[in-house]
């Protein structure tokens, strides 16, 4: 029993059943005891065979006895200890329906919840790389599990931008929500690109012997570096409105794009040589740096909210 606290439910069903099955078990014994020392004295043995002979028919009896009842048991078992709500699936903290009327809160409240959802897609950008290439699975379950919650919150955010869209709004923030929405599904699409692709490809790796040697991995984690960073600026530009820091997210492409060129020749230069399992590897990195450059792709799209709409075609651009 004391092994099962804080455990899964069904860790606990399990102790609770055994000792359930024990107690009814002895309950039952009771009137029979004297029975039971008789029969065990008679087979004999001494007397650590007698009591493992004890044991093994107070369990075949109990066994036996429950045998036409293991339904009921385990229903009543479930009514005991049943599943717990989803604690791990995540709630609104700043959505509140009651501001749907005043849509200027409103919004401020669907930022701020778009805001716990960008936190989670940054903690999931930062951990994959390693995740991938070290091949821990832990990880990236867990990785995979933030992505359950970005999920969530990009559900709610829709539904309450939804909700606010059908009030009378003024032009500014009519603008404001179109750039929430843009900036939502942006963050939601990265969220997609590292549970979809980056964790399948890192799966994939493990399965198919691939190996990164430890130059191509310190060029790629220099490359998955920069999205990062690119990625927190564009953060900064959408919770703050900081135009600075969207444009420095734009003036990011060119170097990233550099890099990008650079790895893909590193790539083929060492795909024509003599290595072993060459062709799976040179799969695996390029496709690597491919879905990293999507990041950045989404990236500046969460960024140029910030900047004047004249200019957003331009910053989110290829």
């Amino acid at each position: 029993l004391l092994a099962a606290i804080g455990k899964p439910r069904e860790a606990q069903r399990v102790a609770a059943a055994h000792i359930g099955f024990n107690v009814i078990g002895v309950v039952l014994w009771i009137p029979f005891v004297d029975l039971l020392v008789s029969v065990v004295e008679t087979v004999g043995g001494g007397v650590q065979r007698e009591i493992a002979n004890a044991h093994t028919i107070f369990n075949v009896a109990n066994a036996l006895v429950f045998l036409p009842f293991v339904n009921q048991f385990a229903s009543l078992i479930t009514r005991l200890l049943p599943d717990r709500p989803d604690a791990a699936a995540i709630q609104p903290r700043y959505i509140d329906e009651s501001l749907i009327d005043t849509p200027v809160l409103a919004l401020a409240k669907a930022r701020m919840e778009m805001l716990r959802m960008a936190a989670r897609v940054q903690g999931m950008l930062s951990s994959v790389l390693d995740a991938i290439l070290d091949g821990d699975l832990e990880e990236m379950d867990r990785i995979e599990e933030m992505d359950d919650e970005v999920d969530a919150l990009h559900g709610v955010v829709l539904d309450f931008l939804g909700k606010v869209s059908k009030q009378e709004l003024s032009d500014a923030s009519s603008a404001e929500l179109v750039d929430l929405l843009e900036a939502t599904n942006a963050l939601e699409a990265v969220g997609d690109i590292i549970e979809t692709n980056l964790l399948e490809l890192g799966r994939s790796r493990i399965e198919a012997g691939v190996a990164v040697n430890e130059d191509t991995r310190s060029m790629i984690e220099a490359y998955h570096r920069d999205i990062v960073i690119a990625f927190e600026l564009a953060l900064v530009a959408v919770t703050q409105k900081d135009e600075a820091s969207a444009r420095s997210v734009a003036q990011m492409k060119k170097p990233i794009n550099t890099e990008e060129a650079l790895l893909r020749q590193r790539f083929a230069d060492r795909l024509v040589k003599d290595e072993p399992n060459r062709v799976a590897t040179y799969r695996f990195e390029v496709d690597v740096i491919t879905q990293l450059k999507r990041v950045y792709y989404f990236t500046r799209r969460i960024a140029r909210v910030a900047i004047p709409e004249s200019e957003q075609a331009k910053l989110g651009s290829d």
